[in-house]
């Protein structure tokens, strides 16, 4: 084992045990050795091991000079703008290299769909498909899915989650996204069906309740509703959604002092909401209608 070698092989030892001692042994090692690529990329990678994104860039563009793999050098340091959030940067480094891997596509796609590119994007994410590249997860397919949800292309958003389905098997987000569609297609028993599939697999964000209880409010299902919305609530109290959906249901059917009482605990966590602050007023209005008549009698 030459002297290189036997330096990295205990870089490799300490770097999970004491990876500042790591830091140090390679730092003098390409002190010694400077030209030695293995030394400076086993810097930069253990800087980025340990999300000090802004050193590993450095070390990476030390290599490029003397490293003959400079795709990977680039992509690495596109890896590392987009972990600080720098997508510009990130993308800037991507279109250096030429789209022939699964990683590079995704990351791309998902710069481009944080600068709001998200045509561009789109067209990233299906080059995966057309190209029949291995995929290890269903996250292709479902972030395919909610870029073409975002442009009401709701067939072909469809047709990627039931490929991520065929191909993964049974995942909660992907039968909440179909549900999400078909409920913007107004199918509202298929998207109930999708929803009450991502419930038994513990799909259980604020978010998703207040759809899944609008959407059983819609096929008669109001109790379930009422449960579901009051869930939501109770995870998110500060978000008006599902204050209001669940008022209207009261509304609709006429349980006035349940949709007032849920309008007082709204307006206890949320300072301000027109569309709260009419529904209160049609709350109060109600009331004082049904005092007036039972008054007349």
């Amino acid at each position: 084992m030459n002297e290189v070698d036997n330096i990295l092989w205990q870089v490799r030892y300490l770097q999970n045990k004491n990876w500042l001692r790591a830091r140090e042994l390679l730092q003098s090692s390409v002190n010694e050795y400077p030209n030695n690529s293995k030394l400076q990329l086993s810097l930069a990678e253990l800087y980025q091991s340990k999300k000090l994104f802004r050193k590993a860039i450095v070390e990476y563009q030390k290599l490029l000079p003397i490293f003959d793999r400079k795709d990977l050098i680039n992509f690495r340091i596109g890896n590392c703008f987009l972990a600080l959030n720098e997508y510009r940067l990130a993308l800037n480094y991507y279109n250096i290299l030429p789209e022939n891997s699964p990683e590079l596509l995704y990351n791309k796609a998902f710069v481009l769909s944080k600068l709001n590119r998200v045509d561009e994007a789109i067209d990233c994410l299906e080059k995966l498909f057309k190209n029949n590249y291995p995929m290890n997860s269903e996250l292709p397919h479902i972030f395919l899915a909610e870029l073409l949800y975002t442009r009401r292309e709701f067939t072909k958003g469809i047709h990627y989650l039931e490929l991520a389905e065929k191909s993964y098997g049974k995942k909660g987000s992907i039968y909440y996204l179909k549900g999400l569609i078909y409920m913007n297609l107004k199918n509202w028993l298929k998207a109930y069906l999708d929803f009450e599939s991502a419930d038994k697999l513990n799909v259980n964000t604020p978010h998703f309740l207040k759809n899944y209880g609008l959407v059983c409010s819609k096929i008669g299902k109001n109790t379930k509703a009422v449960d579901l919305l009051l869930r939501s609530i109770k995870l998110a109290p500060t978000d008006p959604g599902a204050y209001i959906e669940i008022i209207k249901l009261y509304l609709d059917q006429n349980r006035i002092m349940e949709a007032y009482s849920i309008a007082q605990h709204a307006k206890r966590n949320i300072p301000y909401s027109i569309t709260l602050s009419m529904l209160y007023d049609q709350i109060l209005m109600k009331i004082g209608k049904d005092f007036a008549f039972n008054k007349d009698i």
